[in-house]
């Protein structure tokens, strides 16, 4: 079939993802504000950022700032103690970039594996340049690779490298495959990987995303920031009213302008699964973005993490 002059480009190249340096600028993993403001949840929190870190308690100094002072060593030596803090030089920044089968889907300007492998790529190079240290942890149905963080120009262009080989693998001829047991893979081994003070940011759709997988995320989050880029595509939440033939190339079903019953029950359906989802990474100060397939990755990154 002849390929459509706005059909999403198939697959990335690295020079493609090279070239998004350029664009890496005028967002910031380090936001002044609360979580809150990033989600339609009910709890804030804190992001942890470039501040202070506690070093020791010691003798209290004239000059010392009283607040500073430790009132519990302070009453039980007799004697004023304050506590002393060193500033905090760098937060490593772990990118999970999932270049599975659901991913190779797009019916608008970008496939959800072409955004995920933008939304990576931005990352990293933003990372280095504030002088922070960036890993990935890159997957598709069957394998992963693990890149420890680094400060430096090629080990960026190493990760780069693996999402391109893993991007240019997947294939519209095979269908989906589940990736419940996956993700839970996965995140049971970032967990045994990553100790703590990571900034650790989820580039997927989630789907096939269960309560296990959860569970791992919510203990890395216990000594770690985490961010969840989530990447949709506008047909996943609101069918377009015509008609359609969609096959996984094993079966096929059509879809007519008459089933609006069908296409209430998929756009209810969607919704419902994004608040839930929503709702449970905000109960644990996770903030979820939504990234579209629709405008380009580093306007969208822009908009939702403006560089203050």
């Amino acid at each position: 079939m002849e390929k459509k002059e706005n059909q999403p480009k198939g697959h990335v190249t690295l020079k493609e993802l090279h070239g998004l340096q350029f664009e890496a600028s005028g967002f910031s993993f380090l936001p002044k504000y609360k979580v809150q403001s990033l989600l339609a949840g009910r709890h804030k929190s804190a992001m942890r950022g470039r501040g202070l870190d506690f070093k020791e308690v010691r003798a209290y100094v004239a000059g010392d700032d009283i607040r500073n002072i430790d009132w519990k060593v302070t009453a039980r030596t007799q004697k004023t103690h304050t506590k002393v803090f060193s500033e905090e030089r760098e937060r490593p920044v772990l990118l999970v970039v999932d270049q599975s089968s659901s991913m190779y889907f797009g019916t608008q300007q970008y496939l959800k594996s072409t955004l995920s492998a933008h939304l990576a790529a931005l990352g990293a190079w933003r990372t280095v340049e504030v002088g922070d240290r960036v890993g990935a942890f890159i997957f598709n149905d069957k394998e992963y690779q693990q890149i420890r963080p680094q400060r430096s120009t090629t080990a960026i262009l190493q990760m780069l490298k693996t999402i391109e080989v893993y991007n240019q693998q997947l294939d519209a001829h095979h269908p989906p495959l589940s990736k419940t047991k996956l993700f839970e893979s996965v995140f049971q081994k970032i967990r045994s990987s990553v100790n703590h003070d990571y900034l650790i940011i989820i580039i997927s759709d989630l789907r096939g995303l269960s309560d296990t997988s959860l569970h791992h995320i919510f203990n890395l989050k216990r000594h770690n920031d985490v961010m969840v880029f989530h990447i949709e595509d506008e047909w996943e939440k609101d069918l377009p009213m015509t008609t359609l033939s969609l096959s996984n190339s094993e079966k096929q079903v059509s879809i007519s302008n008459s089933m609006k019953k069908e296409r209430k029950l998929q756009k209810k359906a969607f919704e419902a699964d994004k608040e839930l989802l929503i709702d449970q990474f905000s109960e644990y100060g996770i903030p979820l973005l939504s990234f579209n397939t629709k405008e380009k990755g580093s306007t969208q990154v822009r908009n939702l993490l403006k560089d203050q």
